[in-house]
This record gives C-alpha cells, structure tokens and sequence, in this order.
C-alpha cells in the first residue's frame, strides 16, 4: 500500500471513531441517559379522557445501557380502558435502535402484520406520526393482541421516520437526548374507527408532551 492509501485510511478510522464517539457521547461527563427530562412524571393533569395512574417498575435488564425508561398507566373511567406509556430518553444512537418490531418478538410475540405508518392531528395545529403494528401472544388462557404506536422525538416534535439513527442523527450536536414514546393497549374490536379512544389518546399525549421540551 502506498504512504498515501495508508494516510487515507488511517484519516478515515480516526475520523469514524470520533463521529462514533460523539453519536455515543463516549466523552460526555453526563450521559445522554442521566440527562433526559421524565415527561410522565410532569403530567398531573388528565390528557383528555385520560387519567395518569400509577409508574410500572421497569427491570434494568430491560433497560438499554445509556438510556432511561420510564413506564406509566394511563386510565379512561368512562370506557373502562387502560393503557401503558413507556417513554425511553437517552443516547440517539441507542434509542433509535430499538422498536417494538424487534424486542416485542423476544418477549414472545408474533408481529401480525408489518409496522404501518398513521399521522394524527394535532389540537390547534399540526400533526404527529407513528408507526403501528399488532402483536400477538398465545398462552393456556388464550390469544393475547395488543396494538404499540411508537415514534420519536428530540425537540418536542414527534417523527416517525424510516431510518431513524439517520434522521436524528442531524441534531445529534445541539440535541444530544433522543426520546422514544411507545403506546401499549389491547386491541377490541372498536379500536380501528376515527373515534376510537386509543388514537385520540396517543394524539393528545405527544402534545402534551411535546410541548414540555419545545423551545
């Protein structure tokens, strides 16, 4: 190899790893992970319909290295309807990584269909998109299906893209804290319309959301 080529090279790998080091915040005296804002535990007021309710404990197996997640219940008296809100802050790189098509499938459910894309409007203006997809469980007791929205955000406006490292990857400098909004609940037979309960909820809470970390 010529002095050149190997110059090039080495020019090449130093400045992949410190990309790599940045995207990972490798230097950062506080990860990206400790840094987020819990936005659950600042809604005290119902979202719509919807009351917040009591935080799930969440394993830190389950937790990926750099991030923090946070898990809540959201209750609607009037339907009987629950739904559980998991909200993941941390390094982009991590938090872009994984979704529910992917770590849904280790905790043995079987992805029904292929995540679609859905973008709801927002109160005044504007819209949010999520993906979706269901997901199914059998067991001795039955066929459990459940239905997971999910999308991300670094600046309170929620996305839902289809590389989402490379999308975020963008504002990695001035936003170093992606979060990652999952919306979890059981799949009835009314939960496909425009007023179904689920999907005015998920609209209301990425505003509610939203707003707390936009400028």
């Amino acid at each position: 190899m010529r002095t050149s080529h190997w110059i090039g090279a080495i020019i090449l790998l130093t400045a992949g790893g410190v990309v790599h080091g940045m995207w990972t915040h490798r230097w950062s005296d506080k990860t990206a992970g400790e840094s987020g804002v819990d936005l659950l535990a600042k809604v005290q007021q119902p979202v719509g319909e919807w009351a917040p309710g009591e935080f799930v404990p969440v394993s830190e197996k389950e937790i990926p290295k750099g991030t923090t997640v946070v898990c809540r219940q959201f209750t609607n008296e009037k339907n009987n309807k629950r739904v559980v809100v998991s909200l993941t802050s941390g390094v982009p790189g991590v938090v872009a990584a994984h979704t529910p098509d992917v770590c849904f499938l280790g905790s043995g459910y079987k992805l029904k269909a292929p995540p679609s894309k859905q973008t709801l409007p927002l109160a005044g203006l504007g819209n949010v998109s999520f993906y979706m997809a269901d997901f199914e469980k059998t067991s001795a007791t039955g066929t459990d299906v459940v239905r997971c929205r999910w999308a991300w955000t670094a600046d309170g406006t929620w996305h839902a893209p289809d590389y989402p490292r490379l999308f975020f990857a963008k504002s990695q400098v001035n936003l170093p804290v992606l979060y990652k909004l999952y919306i979890v609940h059981p799949v009835g037979d009314d939960d496909s319309t425009k007023n179904d309960s689920y999907r005015i909820f998920a609209a209301e809470l990425a505003g509610v959301l939203g707003r707390q970390l936009a400028p």
